[in-house]
């Protein structure tokens, strides 16, 4: 089965089915169009069969911000906080289309950077997904490990999983710096809650290795989920 691509609300939308019947879907935000790029890190992972939704040329700083919030590293950071609004999007136009003539036992939302900030709330705004892949996320957003201590899930995920490379936090940058201590945080929060999560540390700084990280974060999912 060839891919399908098509625009939705500005956003390019690539659908990459699975010859495999009954399989999940996974919807990953990217900052730019890697489908095939996981795809083939998926392969080399042994990953289990999966359908694969990639959504890209998003307003990446706008509609993955939870709540607006200050510029971090130039003056030309835009975070606006339209998650919410970006989350109907999804479920009111992506996902009709993705799954219009498929049958589905469950949805993953992934992401990375801003997209796995995104997949770490999307819980809180929405009751599709079952599953979260969150790596290198950008959790050192302010007020979001509170924010996510203090709210009730929608709809509360069968798994979490959290990636950051070791570098990442090695900065001078005050809000970049605590990344890692947010992510450890989350983690402990998510393993309280009888959640079934992990969190990978990859060797490199943030932009290192971005493909296969993403595709790590899927392949455990998927194990994890045991479909």
């Amino acid at each position: 089965m060839g891919k399908t691509v098509i625009e939705i609300d500005k956003k390019q939308i690539i659908f990459y089915p699975n010859d495999t019947p009954n399989v999940p879907v996974v919807y990953a935000n990217m900052y730019q169009e890697a489908g095939r790029a996981v795809l083939k890190q998926c392969e080399k992972l042994g990953c289990r069969p999966f359908h694969l939704v990639s959504v890209s040329h998003l307003r990446w700083e706008e509609e993955l911000s939870p709540w607006a919030h200050k510029p971090v590293i130039s003056k030309d950071n835009h975070f606006t906080g339209e998650a919410e609004q970006y989350a109907r999007c999804m479920a009111e136009k992506i996902i009709p289309f993705a799954e219009g003539q498929i049958k589905v036992p469950y949805r993953i939302i992934a992401g990375y950077s801003m997209g796995g900030l995104f997949a770490l709330y999307a819980p809180y705004i929405t009751d599709l997904f079952s599953g979260v892949v969150a790596a290198s996320a950008s959790v050192w957003y302010s007020e979001f490990v509170s924010y996510v201590k203090s709210h009730d899930f929608l709809k509360k995920p069968d798994a979490v999983y959290l990636s950051l490379g070791d570098l990442e936090s090695r900065t001078r940058n005050p809000f970049l710096s605590r990344t890692e201590q947010c992510m450890k945080e989350l983690y402990a929060f998510y393993q309280e809650n009888k959640i079934a999560s992990i969190f990978e540390r990859n060797p490199g700084n943030h932009l290192k290795d971005t493909d296969y990280r993403l595709a790590k974060g899927i392949a455990w999912m998927l194990e994890s989920k045991g479909e």
